[in-house]
């Protein structure tokens, strides 16, 4: 099993620093699918984003923890936060056919991650845990 753990205050600016190193956490553990690292990294950030938003309100001192998590060819992504416990019935992709130039978050990690769901935690917060099948050794299924 292979892990880093990271931890930021919930500033927009470091979701880049999350998307390079879950980049270069992939790449150290031999998965060089070049298209859907760039899907991965798409999909956190919009996560990430969502969390900021919806959970923090864009409070900026708050904090997330973030653990990547390679166990036999599933990668997993941890996403702590520590703001009101969400409504998961609210937690839907919005009807594709509803244009607007926001809101697909949801839509994005569903397609990229073949799982989504929250666990349950005792204390204050949410754990978002987002599962992938990276298929063989070098990313190609």
């Amino acid at each position: 099993m292979e892990i880093i753990e990271l931890e930021i205050l919930s500033k927009t600016k470091y979701i880049k620093i999350l998307r390079e190193a879950m980049k270069y956490f992939l790449r150290l553990n031999d998965y060089d699918n070049e298209e859907q690292i760039f899907f991965m990294e798409l999909a956190l950030n919009e996560a990430i984003a969502n969390v900021i938003e919806h959970t923090y309100k864009f409070d900026e001192n708050k904090k997330i923890l973030i653990k990547f998590e390679i166990e036999k060819n599933i990668f997993s992504v941890h996403i702590r936060d520590f703001g009101e416990k969400i409504n998961r019935e609210k937690v839907k992709s919005r009807d594709l056919d509803d244009i607007k130039d926001h809101g697909l978050g949801v839509h994005i990690i569903t397609q990229v991650f073949d799982e989504m769901m929250w666990k349950d935690i005792n204390e204050e917060g949410n754990l978002l845990i987002l599962k992938k099948n990276l298929g063989t050794k070098n990313g190609n299924n």
